[in-house]
């Protein structure tokens, strides 16, 4: 996660022995920040010098800042293996999201179905990207908690080393009870009717949802999650809460379709906030590691720039 530098100082020797050395590292981030949600509508323009950044308690300076205009490259993953009627419209809505990208835009597809698959290099070919859209398949098991943190890690690697901006967008009709592992509450110890595991519904679904934010958190990429076909059952539900944490642990959302009427206006909405972010940049010195909070506030406007005061960003930053 972008260039370590390890600083050594050297110590007064003590019985002969040199004292251990402090070492301080130098951390890059790439975070993306949104003027408002993009449906409020904010024509306000973002510079670099209009915000203040602090990393825990310490202030870093934003060394440079891509707008929305700038290029970017947008992952769309499909984990959809239920009904044909809603994949359908969910796949002709995003041909028509990726047909409405400007040329700045290089879009790639990967099949999130049990594990990843790029299922298409990123181009800038709208004509193939709808084949491969229309070649994918729907039968098998869920998999978007299998597969996320690899697509997570593979966008941040590609915006670390790249100059672009990069989000990923998850299409999806996973349900918690379609997946080959089993999250619905199985007990440690069958044997044992005592085991707490049988008397607290989800737990294992907890603990798995627990562990991955920790991870998603780290993520420097938008997530974006769009859910065509969300079951009622309280399963369920607090599967749709455990993506929203995946999800907004990287500044995404989560966005749940109740009807099939949502499907395109959710898979508009992803792609709105997915065209819409500033890229800030910044490094930061750090003899630690950890999750450290941010804070964001647009400093005074210029003339004519009236800044909104709503700053949207991740929550906190993972110091490696």
């Amino acid at each position: 996660m972008g260039a370590i530098l390890i600083l050594a100082s050297s110590g007064p020797a003590v019985g002969g022995k040199a004292k251990p050395t402090n070492k301080s590292k130098t951390v890059q981030f790439k975070l993306p920040i949104w003027l408002g949600g993009p449906g409020e509508g904010v024509e306000a323009s973002l510079l670099a010098s209009d915000l203040k950044v602090t990393v825990g308690k310490s202030p870093v300076t934003v060394s440079a800042l891509k707008g929305p205009e700038s290029p970017a490259l947008l992952f769309v993953a499909f984990d959809t293996v239920g009904d044909i009627a809603n994949i359908n419209q969910a796949r002709k809505t995003v041909v028509e999201e990726v047909n409405t990208l400007s040329s700045q835009f290089w879009t790639g597809l990967i099949s999130a179905q049990e594990q990843m698959q790029v299922f298409q290099e990123p181009t800038a070919d709208r004509s193939l990207l709808q084949q491969k859209i229309e070649e994918l398949t729907q039968i098998g098991k869920a998999g978007l908690l299998e597969s996320i943190q690899s697509i997570a890690d593979l966008a941040t690697g590609v915006l670390m080393n790249s100059g672009v901006r990069v989000a990923v967008i998850f299409v999806t009709d996973s349900d918690i009870g379609n997946y080959r592992a089993d999250y619905l509450n199985p007990p440690v110890n069958a044997s044992d009717s005592r085991d707490l595991s049988r008397r607290f519904a989800g737990r294992a679904l907890q603990e798995k949802i627990s562990r991955m934010a920790g991870l998603m958190a780290r993520t420097q990429v938008p997530v974006f999650i769009v859910h065509i076909d969300p079951g009622l059952d309280p399963l369920n539900r607090s599967y749709h809460n455990g993506l929203k944490q995946l999800a907004e642990g990287t500044g995404g959302q989560c966005l749940l379709s109740k009807t099939s009427g949502d499907i395109p206006l959710n898979i508009h909405e992803a792609f709105q906030w997915a065209k819409t972010f500033y890229l800030a940049e910044f490094s930061m010195e750090s003899e630690k590691s950890g999750y450290l909070r941010i804070q964001i506030a647009p400093l005074v406007a210029a003339a004519g720039n009236a800044l909104v005061p709503r700053l949207i960003h991740p929550a906190k930053l993972f110091v490696p």
